[in-house]
């Protein structure tokens, strides 16, 4: 997931705005990024993502005065919604 915080570091910085839990009490990342058990406030690292694994990406940025937070989760792997199996391989 250190990666992934690179990437949207780059993108925020590229775009005027600034990364807000960067440096915020002590937080060393641009993102947080939660993976499978972490439940929330996650700190990316070189931790490789699997297929199946549960992740939470919370984007937070201090843009024109005002600090805004999106947060995302996804499964990683394919899936394809349309032929109702589950199975992420």
């Amino acid at each position: 997931t250190d990666e992934i915080d690179v990437l949207v570091h780059n993108e925020l910085l590229e775009n005027g705005a600034y990364p807000s839990p960067l440096n915020y009490a002590g937080f060393p990342k641009s993102l947080c990024s939660s993976v499978n058990e972490v439940i929330c406030h996650g700190i990316p690292d070189g931790r490789s993502l699997e297929v199946g694994d549960v992740v939470s990406f919370d984007v937070s940025c201090f843009y024109n005065g005002v600090h805004g937070d999106n947060c995302a989760t996804v499964i990683v792997g394919d899936y394809d919604d349309d032929d109702g199996d589950k199975d992420r391989s």
